[in-house]
């Protein structure tokens, strides 16, 4: 037996060298029985006691042996580690062993250069066995019901998502979805747990994606890229029950794919990109404005900008419900790191000791684990306003992380400079596949670092199909005295079709995956390179379509009239095809104006001189630096020119009154948008006409509208636009500017308020909306399982608001942290006790009297980090950037009659809210505290806080029938609702905070009312 021991000790003491973990040794579980077995047979030969020579004798079998049985073990509690390993050899308990064990296996580990923690054996060595056993059937099993309830509920099947997803801050209650076994290996070997996960979750999808060639009982180590032992493990759960259980809902994950964040280095935009399904479905897409619909063909792909800062993108498919959440960033750290392809990086991803691209605000700042600064190697303005994008340097640096107003954010690892990296090329300007995808035109490479160790350090780089089992190559490179680059694909014969997964690394805690698609020898020739928008649609372009290989390619030469936007064409090699879309970099324009979806387009819009619609028209011109515009008349001669109003990435924007003042005298004209490019070059191009009258298009004859709750608040929308574009009369008769209460949007208020969240009405209209309808009015019923949260944080604050108050409410965890994370922890401690932790802040006070005289823009730089990152609705950066923007806008309200008629409204009406709301009416003196030592009398408008929450205190008052008597009439309303016209952040709020407090009061009374 001895004899045969030494053997195996020699054989695992060469296996140990270079190993972190034994888990990454990738032992079987017969290898790790073997040794279990051979510990207990050399305990037989030893002399009792001995313990000491057995462990200097034989230090790595016995590792093998105790690390076995922590991985094959059960762990039920009613059998302990020590008794399950000696009842598995055979022997009696000896506890003498385990007490010399637990003093020398540091030391043994040492010897071989594996993994040592000191805080897990400090009364047991048993958690250190455990880690580097890593995941034993009950743990893997455990990860196979986690993964797989996070794909049924719709969430992106990919190991990182759901690490990202659980460690979300504010939804601490998640991290119980994963076993705790897994959270210790993260803790202590974050790229072997994420690794290992990575994989198992691909794994889990292959096997639905592709039944025949990822049948179970097909898959190898090899092949699935799993330890021996998680391998057997994952096999038995499947054996036992399949994947999703044939769940055809979230089988489509594993076969459609699921919406993606990509940055387009070309232009510099941030687009969420749509996958196609087999038919063709209609998708809603909120993206931080008005949400839009979008059309996607079965087996194509549509691409959506994020113009503004968003948290999040959210989609819907309106065919059958079906919800998609890509998370972008979170307010406490909000950085978004692309790769080289384009993808965003999970912050629990590594990043290479290189140059990375990272999106974040202008005013955030970076540190890493060294002394050594962050090199910022380039940096250009974002698309969202008050970002930027930076290409920074990370080679010399162990971490990165993201400091913003002395705050830090989230921890991101960062590779060792001994790492493989893959060097990309160009995609190919204008292909995509019809996934969406880039295509290369070129292999990537893969450029081995220099090792500076001793010895010949060896890296294993592999290839296969994208979906297959089998590695195409799998190759052992040597590194070199210098940075090799190395050909993946070596042995491959060109031209390379289709989409390729690579594979370069080491072992399970260095794997390195990218997947591309490559069209080997492709290129293409676009003539325009940038197709502007004419009178009849886009201008004419052909693209040529060319390949240095034996590509075939079926259509080479395409003509692009002006209703062409994108065409499908086919490549080939032998048997493999790939198909592709054509689509030449063009121009979009978007006229923005109440009632009216806003949507990207091709055609020119028609901007009314006679009647004006009040909005904005945006154009997106890819490779474009700036913009500026200019009206023409019918002669061609300019009439007057503006710089762009507002500008994000390759957006321009400027506003329709600017250009209808300056028309008034024109019978007809055109707006021009004069164009700067990166090459240099200038051009020029038609972007709306100017006409006396515009064509009227019907909100109930849009395709978007849906239903007719939709079209009523489109009405009102136009409606409502023209009661503020017009002017207001010099006497103030109030009822004249009534509101009555529209019966349609009323009568149902909590589908209403839905269909307005999800209507193509822009957030900032919505606030005078609610109130101009009455719905501000009126009592929310929230469904009994009621689970989910709306994309418009408003509305979803609003109604998790009503149903968290109740105890039984199903997942109230997730409604809770969805409060908190959306609407802000004091919204969540004016539900629990009626109180904000500070009501004077945030609001007009006078500090915000001391910059009165300050120009807009000096006011806009001081308290500009409040508004580039959005934050939870009711927290104080946002109550702050609300009471700026009121800030603003506060000479119009003085010079309204409506203005000066709300005061006085608010003073009859203040014992109301206090008669019927103590908290509340405090949460008003609070306000009117902030002001102490402020002249209201000269300066009216630092009135507004206080007013802005007395009204909408008294609408969700009178909602529930808390007032003695109706004081809330049509002429009250039409004064709140102008004031929410010009302060709708402000207003929108105030009324989440006064709807918490009656919320609140009214469950309170029903609890009470139920023990009488």
């Amino acid at each position: 037996m001895t004899d045969r021991a030494n053997g195996f000790e020699a054989e695992l003491s060469k296996a140990y060298a270079g190993a972190d973990l034994l888990l990454e040794l990738n032992l079987s579980p017969q290898q790790y029985t073997c040794a279990r077995e051979h510990l207990g047979a050399l305990m037989d030969e030893v002399p009792a006691g001995a313990h000491i020579a057995l462990l200097m004798r034989f230090p790595a079998l016995t590792i093998a042996g105790l690390v076995g049985h922590a991985t094959l073990r059960s762990t039920a509690p009613e059998v302990g580690f020590w008794d399950g390993f000696w009842a598995s050899i055979g022997r009696d308990r000896d506890k003498s062993f385990e007490e010399i064990l637990d003093q020398l296996f540091g030391d043994m580990l040492g010897q071989f250069g594996l993994r040592d923690v000191e805080g897990l054996r400090e009364t047991s060595v048993v958690p250190l066995l455990e880690l580097h056993a890593g995941l034993n059937a009950e743990t893997v099993g455990a990860l196979v019901t986690a993964i797989e309830r996070h794909v049924a509920a719709g969430h992106e099947p990919r190991g990182t998502a759901i690490l990202d997803r659980v460690t979300e801050p504010g939804f601490a209650h998640r991290r119980a979805e994963l076993p705790a076994a897994y959270w210790m290996l993260l803790q202590h070997s974050p790229a072997v747990a994420v690794g290992v996960l990575n994989r198992i979750t691909e794994l889990l999808v292959a096997t639905v994606a592709h039944p025949e060639a990822w049948s179970p009982e097909a898959v190898t180590p090899t092949t699935a890229d799993l330890p021996a032992t998680v391998l057997r493990a994952v096999v038995e759960r499947l054996a036992h029950t399949p994947f999703l259980g044939g769940d055809p809902a979230a089988a489509a994950l594993c076969t459609a794919g699921f919406p993606q964040l990509r940055f387009h280095a070309s232009d510099g935009e941030i687009r969420v990109v749509i996958p196609g399904g087999e038919t063709d479905a209609l998708w809603r897409v909120w993206n931080g404005e008005a949400p839009e619909q979008v059309s996607v063909p079965a087996g194509e792909s549509a691409a959506l900008p994020i113009a503004v800062a968003v948290r999040e993108s959210v989609l819907v498919n309106l065919d059958s419900g079906v919800r998609r959440v890509v998370p972008i960033f979170h307010p406490a750290d909000p950085v978004v790191v692309f790769g080289a392809d384009g993808r965003v990086v999970s912050r629990f991803e590594p990043l290479p000791a290189a140059e990375v691209t990272v999106l974040v605000p202008r005013d955030a700042d970076f540190t890493s684990g060294t002394r050594k600064k962050i090199a910022v190697v380039d940096h250009r303005p974002a698309p969202w306003d008050g970002w930027e994008l930076r290409v920074l340097d990370l080679a010399g640096h162990r971490e990165l992380l993201l400091k913003r107003d002395g705050k830090p954010g989230r921890t991101r690892r960062v590779l060792p400079v001994e790492t493989p990296a893959y060097a990309l090329p160009d995609a190919i300007a204008g292909i995509a596949t019809r996934g969406g995808e880039p295509v290369y035109g070129e292999r990537p490479l893969v450029d081995l670092p220099v090792h500076e160790g001793e010895g010949t350090k060896e890296w294993r780089v592999r290839v296969r199909r994208a979906g297959d089992r089998e590695w195409l190559v799998d190759y052992p490179w040597a590194s070199a005295d210098y940075v090799t680059s190395a050909d993946p694909f070596d042995g491959l014969d060109e031209p390379l079709v289709g989409r390729y997964e690579i594979a370069a690394g080491d072992s399970y805690g260095l794997d390195l995956r990218l997947t591309v698609t490559i069209a080997e020898g492709l290129d293409a020739t676009h003539d325009p390179a940038i197709r502007l928008p004419q009178a009849d649609g886009l201008t004419t372009s052909t693209t040529e379509l060319v390949s240095t290989t034996d590509l075939t390619i079926d259509d080479a030469a395409l003509d692009f009239g002006p209703d062409d936007i994108e065409r499908n064409v086919t490549v080939g090699s032998g048997e493999a095809e790939l198909a592709l879309t054509v689509r030449p970099p063009h121009a979009e324009i978007r006229f923005e104006h109440p009632g009216v979806p806003a949507v990207w387009q091709t055609e020119l819009p028609e901007i009314g001189i006679v009647a004006p619609a009040a909005g904005h028209l945006t154009v997106r011109i890819p490779g474009a630096i700036d913009v500026s515009f200019a009206l023409l008349d019918a002669d061609g001669d300019i009439v007057r020119e503006w710089e762009a109003e507002a500008h994000a990435g390759t957006e321009f924007t400027i506003s329709t009154r600017t250009v209808v003042d300056a028309a008034k005298r024109l019978l007809r004209g055109s707006l021009v948008a004069l164009i700067e490019e990166e090459s240099g070059d200038s051009d020029e191009a038609e972007v709306a006409l100017v006409v006396r009258t515009a064509a009227v298009v019907e909100p109930n004859a849009v395709d978007h509208t849906g239903d007719a709750l939709t079209a009523a608040w489109l009405r009102l929308d136009a409606l409502q636009a023209e009661e503020v574009e017009a002017p207001a009369p010099e006497a103030a008769p109030m009822e004249a500017v009534d509101a009555p209460v529209d019966d349609l949007l009323i009568a149902d208020p909590t589908a209403s308020l839905v269909a307005l969240g999800d209507s193509p009405v822009a957030p900032s209209r919505i606030p005078a909306l609610l109130i101009r309808s009455g719905l501000a009015e009126r009592v929310f019923d929230i469904p009994a399982e009621y689970v989910a949260t709306h994309p418009n944080p408003y509305v979803g604050c609003t109604l998790a608001t009503g149903a968290v108050v109740d105890p039984q409410a199903p997942h109230r965890d997730d409604l809770q942290s969805y409060l908190a994370s959306r609407g802000g922890e004091d919204l969540l401690r004016l539900i629990a006790s009626g109180r904000m932790s500070d009501p004077r802040t945030g609001v007009f006070d006078r500090n915000v009297l001391a910059v009165d005289a300050m120009a807009p823009d000096q006011v806009d730089a001081l308290f500009e980090r409040f508004r580039i990152v959005p934050g939870p609705l009711v927290d104080l950066d946002m109550r702050t950037a609300a009471t700026i923007s009121a800030f603003h806008r506060r000479s119009e309200w003085m010079t309204d009659p409506v203005g000066l008629a709300a005061p006085l409204y608010i003073n009859k009406t203040l014992r109301d809210v206090r008669r019927a709301s103590p908290e509340l009416y405090d949460l008003i003196a609070a306000r009117n505290e902030a002001l102490d030592g402020v002249d209201t009398i000269t300066n009216p408008w630092m009135l507004l806080s206080m007013q802005s929450l007395a009204f909408a205190a008294l609408g969700r008052l009178q909602a529930y029938g808390r007032l003695k008597q109706p004081v809330l009439d049509g002429e009250a309303r039409a004064m709140w609702a102008k004031l929410a016209d010009y302060c709708p952040a402000m207003v929108a709020a105030d009324l989440l905070i006064a709807n918490a407090v009656v919320v609140r009061a009214d469950a309170l009374d029903k609890v009470r009312a139920a023990k009488q």
